[in-house]
């Protein structure tokens, strides 16, 4: 079974929408969702199990994951449709997901529950925490 299926986005938009949006092709639909995902799992997993997150189904999904991947599978959907833009509610939601993802990409938000990402043996020495390296603007003097 899928993580997300089209009967569960019946809480974010109609589904005779969708239906009339992708002229009742549900391929259409399937890939969006699948490419959403994809999406969520490039964000997500710096930090997080993503595996375990994507596999879990039902009432074992994690309502935070399943909320901001309806908002990006509407969107993606309403974009299919026009590149005019999509309705202003969409959009004001598309743009909360993204930039709750870009957070919890960069470290200023976590969720404590979901799953940490898995300890690998080659990255223990910094406990999941990035290594940055770099310098200073460099500027040239004249003397």
């Amino acid at each position: 079974m899928a993580f997300l299926t089209k009967e569960d986005l019946i809480s974010v938009c109609d589904i005779e929408i969708i239906d009339i949006i992708t002229n009742g092709n549900n391929d259409i639909t399937e890939t969006i969702i699948n490419e959403s995902i994809d999406k969520m799992k490039s964000f997500l997993s710096r930090r997080y199990d993503i595996d375990t997150i994507f596999s879990a189904i039902g009432a074992d999904r994690k309502s935070i994951i399943v909320k901001y991947l309806k908002d990006i599978v509407i969107f993606e959907i309403y974009e299919r449709h026009s590149r005019e833009g999509a309705n202003e509610v969409v959009e004001r939601r598309y743009t909360e997901a993204m930039a709750w993802l870009g957070k919890i990409n960069n470290g200023e938000f976590a969720d404590s529950t979901l799953p940490p990402k898995p300890k690998t043996t080659l990255n223990t020495s910094t406990d999941g925490e990035d290594i940055r390296f770099g310098s200073n603007k460099k500027y040239t003097s004249n003397y």
